[in-house]
């Protein structure tokens, strides 16, 4: 015997076996009972929820001789004619591959003839999205007003590409995923007539793939039931076929993701690699997976909208509450990322663990788990770090500084019955270049007294005879401390008496020549003559017959103003030499705070984010009218969209600029190209680029003095 699937075996022949639909369900029965048939119907829905079933039992009903309560009785010749397709009166047309004008026209031609048997001459036409433009346009006259004996059953996934003057001439009924529950109890029918011996537990798990899809499910157990060889089917076996992993797994790479464990997810996608696992279904399920977590957080009853056993939903429950949805609300966006990628990656294997890295590098927002793994063989994961207690800082002790040390004052030459002021302010003390005796210690602090040009010393003696003690008189505006006792004062025989070689020669009278004789004298130095001679001749040793040939090089010299000029002309003014702003521009542009707000947001980067911080490493942070700009280089033009859709990343960068400039508000991630492109905020396009001949940092200059409305006046000498 020819084996037949199980979802055309068990296909529903009337309206109580549809599963689920009741809306659906109840409005055609009692149009069938009450007589009162439309002239066309849009069934639209996902995959397996009994769109086309639905529309085979309703042709029946409405042509059957003897109808049950709105059911086709399947028994009389209509119904048995429609149900072995002998009965020409009910046409049923695919419409991915009859989807041409032609293919409509000749629907349209043949609609006009009466039945051959039945009372309705109906059309089903499934996947009626895939119609040409020119095919619905053919179908629309008829379809508005067809012969009195047609009916029209258009099915579609895809209603939004149905036009709306087709919509707006059929009854439509939107069919809704089906339930878990329903879908097992339907499972589990099938497998008692079929003699399949399978667990509840893996009629939850097809439940689970089938995604609200029956025929899905009904497909899924044909397949499993034919691989079994009698045996018991299991959900491992469910999960092996699928190949899909198992929560437990999930758990176990999700928790690890968020810890921010990178060393422990590669042996993990190793595992999922080796059992040949679909990257794209297991990406898809961990995007799932985190949802749940989601739900968990944000639900106070999770067990209704998540889709899984008590056990797996307390560990999802456990795992969100170490963790915040702002960072989960990213993973998923990321994963959603991952699936496209993965479809067009050279290496899926590849980028799929690069992307799990990097979303790991960010999941150091928990500590270590604290629950234990699912399974016995997961490694045990570090145990969680113990806070320190906080400690309170100490006071801050006032440091003394203290008092400097008390100099010898008997280097200076002054007789031994001199008295000093010792005035309660300290000094530094005067030092005189005097050979030196020996030191004397004095246990008080001398200050010299306030009026030192009171006190003069005696010139040197010009005698050649070894130097005479001398003693210094005190003028008598120095006041003496009668209660300061006096100081012993080394004697002359201890001072040793200077030599005539350490004696300086005595000055001569000399005269001092004025600007004009000093501009016409011949020194002795040469370098004086070449530095005050009116011109100046090269006296270089030629080498070569070039330079014999060339005229001596004559240079006249640019003597100061204040020297060659006559005596009483008064100095003129100097012209102030031209000064550039640029130090005022580069200053009011902010760069100190620019260069802080940069430095900063690359410190936050290299700790949390490393892949980011590779590619903001060259970027440039500034702001203007309250906006953040962050110019990345047109090399990283691939990756800028990953900075931008990270918002811990730019949240982060608007607080640390706030703390220089608190009215920032926008951040905005750009390449330098698209900066450049960018118009200004007085609504004008950014300046043109300088010539060519000017070199890189005075463009730059200029651009920021043209930003910050500085006229540049001056940039050549710089």
């Amino acid at each position: 015997m020819e084996h037949v699937a199980l979802y055309r075996l068990y296909r529903p022949m009337n309206f109580d076996e549809i599963v689920e639909q009741e809306h659906a369900v109840s409005a055609l029965r009692q149009s069938v009972i009450s007589g009162k048939i439309g002239h066309a119907y849009l069934f639209c829905g996902t995959r397996g929820t009994g769109k086309t079933s639905i529309a085979k039992v309703f042709s029946r009903a409405i042509n059957c001789l003897h109808p049950v309560n709105g059911n086709p009785c399947n028994e009389c010749e209509i119904c048995k004619g429609v149900i072995d397709g002998s009965l020409l009166d009910v046409i049923e047309m695919d419409a991915a591959s009859n989807n041409s004008v032609d293919n409509i026209r000749r629907i349209c031609d043949e609609v006009m003839f009466m039945p051959a048997k039945a009372k309705y001459k109906v059309y089903i036409i499934d996947e009626v999205h895939m119609l040409s433009t020119g095919a619905f346009n053919a179908l629309l006259k008829t379809l508005e007003e067809p012969p009195a004996h047609a009916v029209f059953l258009l099915a579609t996934t895809e209603p939004h590409r149905i036009p709306a003057t087709i919509l707006s001439r059929c009854q439509r009924y939107d069919f809704r995923r089906i339930s878990n529950e329903s879908i097992v109890k339907r499972l589990s029918h099938i497998a008692e007539k079929q003699n399949i011996a399978i667990e509840s537990d893996a009629l939850s798990a097809i439940a689970t793939i089938g995604d609200g899809a029956l025929r899905d499910s009904v497909s899924l157990l044909d397949q499993v039931s034919t691989t079994s060889n009698g045996k018991t089917i299991t959900r491992d076996d469910i999960l092996r076929i699928t190949g899909i992993v198992d929560e437990a797994f999930l758990n176990r790479f999700a928790t690890a993701i968020l810890e921010g464990r990178a060393a422990d997810l590669l042996p993990l996608c190793r595992e999922l690699f080796m059992d040949g696992r679909d990257l794209i279904r297991f990406t898809l399920d961990l995007t799932q997976y985190f949802r749940n977590i989601l739900v968990t957080q944000v639900s106070s009853n999770p067990q209704s909208l998540i889709e899984s056993t008590s056990a797996a939903i307390a560990a999802m429950k456990a795992l969100g509450q170490r963790t915040d949805s702002t960072v989960i609300l990213f993973f998923i966006s990321r994963l959603s990322d991952l699936v496209n990628e993965l479809k067009w990656s050279p290496s899926p294997r590849t980028s799929f663990e690069i992307t799990m890295l990097r979303l790991a590098s960010r999941g150091n927002k928990i500590a270590p788990p604290i629950i234990p793994p699912v399974t016995g063989t997961a490694a045990p994961a570090p145990a969680a770090p113990v806070a320190p207690t906080p400690v309170e800082a100490p006071a801050p002790v006032k440091e003394e500084i203290p008092a400097p040390p008390v100099p010898p004052i008997a280097q200076i030459e002054i007789p031994a019955t001199v008295k000093v002021e010792a005035p309660v302010k300290e000094a530094e003390p005067v030092k005189e270049e005097v050979p030196e005796p020996p030191k004397v210690e004095v246990s008080f602090k001398v200050t010299p007294p306030p009026a030192l040009e009171d006190v003069s010393l005696p010139p040197p003696p010009l005698d050649p005879e070894p130097l005479a003690p001398v003693s210094m008189p005190v003028s008598e505006s120095v006041p003496v401390i009668p209660d300061i006792p006096e100081i012993p004062m080394p004697s002359d025989a201890d001072i040793p008496a200077p030599s005539d070689e350490d004696m300086p020669p005595l000055p001569e009278e000399i005269d001092i020549p004025t600007a004009e004789e000093l501009a016409h004298t011949k020194p002795t130095s040469p370098n004086l003559h070449k530095a005050f001679a009116s011109e100046h001749v090269s006296e270089g040793q030629t080498t070569n017959l070039a330079k014999a040939t060339r005229q001596p090089e004559v240079r006249v010299p640019q003597m100061p103003r204040d020297i060659l000029r006559e005596d009483g002309e008064s100095a003129p003014k100097a012209e102030p030499a031209p000064v550039s702003n640029v130090k005022q521009v580069i200053r009011h542009s902010g760069g100190d705070e620019f260069s802080s707000a940069r430095t900063e947001f690359l410190e936050y980067l290299k700790k949390d984010y490393t892949f980011e911080y590779m590619y903001m490493c060259d970027s440039k942070i500034f702001w203007k009218d309250q906006n953040v700009w962050c110019i990345m280089p047109d090399s990283f033009a691939q990756s800028i969209d990953d900075i931008r859709k990270n918002p811990l990343i730019l949240t982060q960068l608007l607080k640390i600029c706030q703390k220089y400039e608190p009215s920032l508000i926008n951040v905005h991630v750009s390449t330098q190209q698209e900066y450049d492109s960018h118009p200004t905020s007085e609504g004008t396009e950014t300046s043109a680029p300088e010539a060519p001949s000017q070199p890189d940092w005075v463009k730059a200059v200029t651009k920021v003095s043209e930003e910050n409305g500085i006229p540049l006046t001056h940039v050549k000498d710089m």
